[in-house]
């Protein structure tokens, strides 16, 4: 596969870091991929692996203020303006490859709930909607919730940090990737108080949005997630003809880097999804 890697202007002009992943054969369709709260871009590469040799482009940037992306670390004035940088993003795309292939868009946890709004407000620019680690609440411990609704200090001092209090142990089952996780100095350990608040606020605008949402839709959560919660309460809000629901029974919230049998398993079932709708 051809790798390439640059930076995009997103809103405000900051400088976003994308890579981009193409097939040696002629093209079938074109992913974009938005990851989730505190990680990267690189980490999807267990994904990458089987949708590229398949035929599929993979667009995957770092969002504002994570990886290699310009911005203050794990801070966002409004949820909004990611949502916007994935636009802009969608822009960058639609110049650089054929109108005529397909586009779908894959979101990861935090990444799901700006997938389910871009998906809402832009549907016309996409084929298909992929959720992963997907639901309706915002899981995590109480003390990251308490102080994440804490409006007044969200405006008082925004950039306060808080610690969410991930580690590997939440997200897989498989031991390199716990370590690496946690080793990792690409994974925020922090984040501000104002992105706190503004993903509450943007999972709450997320779940109003999903049942504007036409397009065909695939749902990928394990049954051990406890990062985002209530995967089940997802499919009631969605009114699309097309939909998918799969839940996958002992996995955590990473479903695409559980344990290789298991991710096997949910990537094959992305594949074939995505094969079914190209």
């Amino acid at each position: 596969m051809n790798h390439k890697e640059d930076y995009y202007k997103g809103v405000d002009d900051l400088g976003l870091y994308y890579q981009v992943w193409k097939p040696e054969k002629n093209p079938k369709g074109i992913v974009q991929i938005v990851h989730g709260l505190g990680e990267y871009s690189t980490r999807y590469k267990n994904v990458i692996n089987v949708l590229v040799p398949d035929g599929y482009i993979v667009y995957a940037s770092d969002l504002r203020g994570h990886g290699k992306s310009d911005g203050s670390r794990g801070f966002v004035k409004n949820f909004d303006i990611y949502i916007d940088d994935q636009r802009l993003f969608t822009d960058l795309i639609e110049k650089k490859e054929s109108s005529k292939l397909p586009l779908f868009l894959l979101g990861h946890s935090m990444g799901q709930i700006i997938a389910k709004i871009y998906a809402a407000k832009s549907s016309d620019r996409l084929n298909g909607l992929i959720l992963s680690g997907a639901g309706t609440k915002v899981g995590g411990t109480p003390n990251f919730l308490m102080r994440a609704m804490a409006k007044l200090l969200a405006f008082i001092s925004p950039k306060s940090t808080i610690e969410p209090g991930i580690t590997g142990e939440d997200v897989s089952h498989d031991p390199d990737v716990i370590k690496n996780y946690n080793e990792d100095p690409l994974i925020l350990k922090n984040i501000t108080v104002r992105l706190g608040s503004e993903l509450l606020k943007g999972n709450k605008k997320g779940n109003k949005l999903t049942p504007e949402i036409k397009i065909p839709t695939l749902v990928q959560f394990g049954s051990e997630d406890t990062l985002i919660l209530n995967g089940d309460e997802l499919e009631e809000l969605m009114t699309m003809e097309d939909k998918t629901i799969k839940k996958y029974d002992g996995l955590r919230h990473e479903v695409y880097n559980e344990v290789e049998k298991e991710r096997k398993k949910v990537i094959q079932d992305l594949l074939d999804w995505l094969n079914e709708h190209v």
